[in-house]
């Protein structure tokens, strides 16, 4: 099957395969849509299939080009992922070890997140200099039957400088070299460098896609990958983190701000908004509000009188205490205030802003 390592998106698949029979792939693409849901693992496939000896559509995977590529060490592709600046007081050969060890990381598992932590602490960026190397590669000549491909992720990362600078690139594109682009937030990036090149939407991965991709590549087990494939609204990255992080530990947090929404003084929920943020980045937070949202979908489909439905099961007496200490409470309003500060936080909104706004409404919540 073309593309098997890349769950989900059919429709993506089906556009870059018909693109590749045709030997129609522009010089440039941007591939932009929700963060884990195969934009960065689309590109790697196809920088295999482009040079795999087999000519298999997304890679073969055996070969040896592929495994070159997959280690990073293929002539022909070039990964540029944002990195942080390197600490004065860090030699340049630790340095680069840290980096290599990241990037080899992200193609292992293109659906994780890459944390530089604890050894860098800086934010990354995609800066000039390495803009400078990716123009000194093309100036070399592709050998063999291939072609030279560069993968920049997280595109919306580009310093100014190395924006203008790519954008020369991509002006006068050089022969049997394709650019993959990869963002998550299209609109924080230069008009100019989005008007020159192909965009490919994709999609969100359904609970189904996620849930199976938990089960058959990582083994999780089935009861538990369904749960994470509903909380991770649509992305597998997301799935993924709920896997390695201490799960009960962070519903905990979320039934704790709700109750402290509802029941405390304005004292308590301000100083409730201000653990969490302390505690936690706005991904953090925003996985846990998608813990709540399905612990009160829960709620909800016990009132509607649908048990089977409930994915906390383990939660079953916690809810019903809820229900009765809080009958009045809309469960229906509360979720989609929930839902409303989730998109706010894709938005960028100022999170305590995000987060004291929603201890207020959950309040109101019981006088709806």
């Amino acid at each position: 099957m073309a593309f098997d390592r890349i769950f989900g998106q059919s429709r993506v698949k089906k556009i870059i395969a018909s693109s590749m029979k045709r030997n129609r792939l522009a010089h440039a693409h941007l591939f932009y849509g929700p963060p884990g849901v195969g934009k960065d693992a689309m590109a790697i496939g196809i920088a295999m299939s482009l040079n795999c000896a087999e000519g298999v559509i997304g890679g073969c995977g055996e070969c040896v080009s592929c495994h070159q590529i997959m280690g990073l060490e293929h002539p022909h592709f070039h990964l540029v992922l944002p990195v942080p600046t390197r600490p004065k007081t860090m030699k340049e050969e630790k340095y680069r070890e840290i980096l290599r060890e990241r990037a080899i990381q992200r193609m292992t598992n293109p659906y994780q997140v890459v944390n530089y932590n604890p050894e860098l602490s800086v934010l990354p960026i995609i800066g000039i200099d390495q803009i400078r190397r990716m123009k000194q590669e093309v100036m070399l000549k592709v050998g063999g039957g291939g072609y030279r491909v560069f993968l920049l992720s997280h595109a919306e990362l580009l310093t100014p400088f190395a924006a203008n600078s790519l954008l020369k690139l991509l002006e006068e594109p050089p022969p049997k070299t394709i650019l993959f682009l990869t963002t998550s937030m299209q609109a924080q990036m230069m008009e100019t460098i989005v008007s020159r090149c192909q965009t490919v939407r994709f999609d969100s991965l359904s609970v189904e896609e996620i849930e199976n991709a938990l089960v058959q590549r990582w083994d999780i087990p089935r009861n538990k990958a369904t749960f994470f494939a509903r909380v991770a609204g649509g992305s597998l990255q997301r799935g993924l983190a709920l896997t390695e992080q201490d799960f009960e530990e962070r519903r905990e947090t979320a039934l704790a701000f709700l109750e402290k929404s509802i029941a405390g003084d304005t004292i308590r929920r301000v100083e409730c908004v201000e653990e969490l943020i302390n505690q936690g980045d706005k991904f953090e937070i925003q996985g846990m509000l998608r813990i709540l949202q399905v612990w009160l979908w829960d709620i909800l489909y016990l009132n509607w009188g649908h048990p089977q439905q409930v994915m906390n099961v383990d939660q079953m007496n916690q809810m019903k205490q809820f229900r009765n200490k809080w009958p009045q409470f809309d469960t229906e309003a509360g979720l989609q205030c929930v839902q409303q500060s989730i998109d706010f936080i894709e938005k960028n909104v100022y999170l305590s802003l995000i987060m004291t706004s929603l201890s207020i409404e959950l309040r109101e919540c019981l006088n709806r």
